[in-house]
């Protein structure tokens, strides 16, 4: 998956973010419309994560979603 997703895919990896991250709302999602290098910055913020930790976070959380696309 590239750095922005197609629009129609958003609604459902928001939604897996939010079961992974369940601080994350909404507010917080939708201004990165599908953006997920940005990502790591709100996981940073409302999680008070190191910048590697969150990052490591983001990048497990896309290989899962391109497995997952492949399978």
């Amino acid at each position: 998956m590239g750095r922005d997703m197609e629009k129609s895919m958003w609604p459902e990896v928001k939604e897996k973010i939010k079961l992974n991250w369940d601080k994350l709302e909404d507010q917080d999602l939708d201004p990165l419309k599908g953006q997920l290098n940005k990502l790591s910055e709100k996981i940073q913020k409302i999680y008070n994560y190191s910048f590697m930790r969150a990052e490591r976070e983001v990048n497990d959380f896309k290989k899962e979603l391109s497995f997952k696309k492949r399978h």
